[in-house]
């Protein structure tokens, strides 16, 4: 090991994910410590172990688009910013599914859900015979109606971000950005939900589901913002002082079928909406700090397939 130097441990490392790189720093001194023949007083940049240079190098040799998703804040580590910005790399899929009526057509691939009334008839179900064994809590079971979200795996807080959703025809469905939810919260609270889930509905579910996070949501009160596809109209919250808000915007046009694009710009705040490759507009402004990708569903909805991908930006070369 003597024989290889440091410029040879960086380049081996650059192989290595976020993962791999802490493995490495705990392996020796050399990789998880500071240069131990630096004089003091020591910079910043002379501080950092070799894993954590690794790290920064990685970072910077990103695209540009990669590179300004994400922000190095106070005592957060290299290699802690390099794991979000390979989370953000992955395929956009949809990590969490809440209320009735929904599935992932693939359990191992999230990237497609269902929608059909047997799904919901079968939760509901499920539901009602957990209840009773936990006598602990209760949700509503009336309702006939599909009410449902699926919430994205990735967590956006700066930068740009493009993503499509692609349906059949289908009523009732709209597509947005939502703040994270705690995975605590979604654990204890996904068979209450089975009755059916709106982000609209409860003020306080959403506080409570969010709550960690509250401090990465910047200055923004636009806490969940959809493009319901039918009309077109833009319905977002604050869940503190509204209840619903329903906006008409400048471009609006309904979307029942084919492709739908979100454009989320956190470096000026703002929400664009594409039809099948066309750009309708700047549907939302105002926004900051931490979302979620979301499509929602709260009514009564024909069966269909609903898939989450990366693609091109229309009219412009970049594939986010």
């Amino acid at each position: 090991m003597k024989t290889l130097t440091d410029d040879n441990m960086l380049h081996i490392a650059s192989f290595l994910d976020s993962v791999d790189l802490i493995n490495l720093a705990q392996t020796c001194r050399r990789f998880g410590s500071a240069a131990a023949d630096t004089e003091w007083p020591r910079n910043a940049w002379e501080c950092l172990s070799l894993v954590e240079h690794a790290a920064h190098q990685l970072i910077e040799s990103a695209p540009t688009h990669e590179h300004n998703w994400v922000h190095k804040k106070g005592r957060t580590t290299w290699v802690e910013v390099y794991h979000e910005l390979l989370k953000l790399r992955a395929p956009p899929s949809f990590n969490y599914i809440l209320g009735s009526g929904i599935r992932h057509v693939n359990k191992k691939n999230h990237v497609y859900v269902s929608l059909q009334e047997q799904y919901r008839q079968q939760q509901v179900q499920q539901a009602k015979l957990l209840i009773r064994r936990k006598r602990s809590r209760s949700i509503s079971l009336s309702s006939s109606a599909v009410s449902c979200v699926a919430i994205g795996n990735h967590i956006m807080s700066h930068g740009v971000h493009f993503v499509q959703f692609t349906m059949t025809r289908v009523e009732k469905i709209a597509f947005g950005i939502i703040r994270p939810f705690d995975e605590y919260w979604i654990d204890e609270n996904s068979v209450d939900c089975m009755g059916g889930f709106s982000p609209f509905e409860s003020w306080s579910d959403m506080i409570d589901a969010t709550s960690s996070r509250r401090k990465n949501w910047g200055e923004s009160n636009v806490h969940c913002c959809l493009y319901k596809t039918f009309p077109g109209t833009c319905e977002w919250t604050d869940w503190e002082t509204t209840f619903q808000t329903i906006d008409d915007w400048c471009g609006m046009q309904h979307a029942l079928e084919g492709e739908v694009g979100l454009l989320l710009d956190l470096d000026a705040g703002t929400l664009a909406v594409y039809k099948n490759g066309r750009q309708l507009g700047v549907m939302k402004d105002g926004l900051s700090g931490e979302y979620c990708w979301l499509m929602s569903v709260q009514g009564s909805s024909n069966s269909t397939a609903v898939q989450i991908k990366r693609g091109y930006i229309p009219n412009q070369s970049l594939f986010l």
